[in-house]
């Protein structure tokens, strides 16, 4: 439930709003953008995880303190508005010298072998064009394997298993980026309709992927090596290989020590070249694409206002490509589906495409979820 004092102030902020003219470019808000702070109510408030909540809020309150003090009525209102967009005028940097992609983050600490780095020369051909499908979703996958407290490593899985192709199936009926099968991933929560299918939806398969995986880390006594292998092969079949070298008299049990399947061993090397190759691409002949440290799109819910995503596109100015590979999850060009997924577009097209379909004021917290208040609606609601 708002406060009642956050009401009168989101009130005041309406009000403004509609003086200043909602429906003009974003331009002509920028006053309005720059004189409203996050306070600890909204994130209670809101429904996403902010990873880089900590450093992001202390900038900004650095940079603009005399704009805050000239508006210190409003500074309580907890409503942001300029968290969920691209800002051109901003300096974001580069995704791979943040502290996402710091080496400290990949602790794995892989030493390829040599028939691993022959591996990573043979796999470098391909990583330019793998990571430029994969580019948009990079600053999610290594916000949520650093708040998981995961080892960048991980990142390399969809290399290894799809190269970023969201539609991917494999010969052994695996879907998706993640390349889950249907059982696996419906035991992960994944879902599949005639509308909609989960496996193919980025967002939704990384966190059941990534939940998998830490699942297999726990029960294959803390080894990455042996859960990385169980992910392709299986749970069951890697410890029946564990099981079988116990009973052979092998104590420690690692990856080496057990006898691996063939295509275990392949994939454990193919993996650790991908990734070796992601943390040092200069290494091996390769580049990293240019990719910004910033929030690369955000989730905005479309039901009852878009029903196709061709007019999402032409109404957000997205290129309908760009629009389908953020969405692969959806069927067909119809946005109509039981569940509400929403549409991941652009964070530089979120403002256009959330003003153009009647979302006027945002109530959120940085991060891959945004929720949209509709001013005329606002008043007196709940905000969950």
């Amino acid at each position: 439930m708002i406060h009642k004092s956050f009401t009168v102030l989101l009130s005041s902020l309406f009000s403004l709003l509609i003086i200043s003219g909602c429906s003009s470019d974003r331009n002509n808000n920028a006053a309005v953008e720059t004189m409203v702070e996050k306070t600890p109510d909204v994130q209670s408030m809101s429904g996403s995880a902010d990873h880089n909540s900590d450093s992001s809020s202390s900038e900004k309150s650095s940079d603009n303190s005399s704009e805050h003090s000239k508006s210190a009525d409003m500074t309580a209102a907890a409503v942001v508005l300029e968290d969920p967009y691209y800002n051109s005028s901003k300096e974001y940097g580069s995704l791979w010298k943040s502290d996402l992609f710091d080496s400290s983050r990949f602790t794995m600490k892989i030493d390829l072998n040599d028939a691993e780095r022959k591996e990573a020369r043979i796999l470098a051909r391909s990583f330019e064009s793998h990571m430029g499908r994969g580019k948009v979703f990079m600053h999610y996958l290594l916000s949520e394997l650093k708040a998981r407290n995961l080892p960048a490593e991980l990142a390399a899985v969809p290399l290894v298993e799809s190269g970023f192709k969201n539609r991917a199936r494999s010969h052994a009926n695996a879907h998706g980026p993640w390349q889950f099968t249907r059982r696996t991933g419906k035991s992960f929560g994944l879902s599949v309709n005639d509308k909609y299918d989960e496996f193919y939806d980025f967002v939704a398969s990384t966190r059941a992927s990534l939940t998998y995986l830490e699942h297999l880390y726990r029960q294959l006594g803390n080894n990455w090596d042996l859960a990385l292998v169980a992910y392709n092969q299986g749970e069951f079949g890697v410890k029946k290989l564990i099981r079988r070298a116990r009973a052979n008299g092998v104590k420690n049990i690692t990856a080496e020590t057990i006898k691996l399947t063939k295509g275990g061993r392949t994939y454990l090397k193919r993996f650790k070249a991908y990734a070796a190759i992601l943390q040092n691409p200069e290494k091996f002949g390769v580049e990293h694409p240019a990719v910004d440290n910033r929030v690369a799109f955000r989730r905005v819910q479309v039901a009852g206002r878009v029903a196709s995503m061709t007019e999402a596109a032409r109404m957000s100015g997205v290129d309908i490509k760009v629009l389908k590979h953020l969405n692969a999850g959806y069927l067909t060009d119809s946005l109509i589906s039981s569940k509400n997924h929403g549409l991941l577009v652009p964070s530089e097209n979120a403002w256009q495409f959330e003003k153009a379909i009647g979302h006027k004021v945002f109530i959120s917290s940085p991060g891959y979820e945004l929720t949209s208040v509709n001013v005329d609606h606002a008043k007196g609601s709940n905000v969950n």
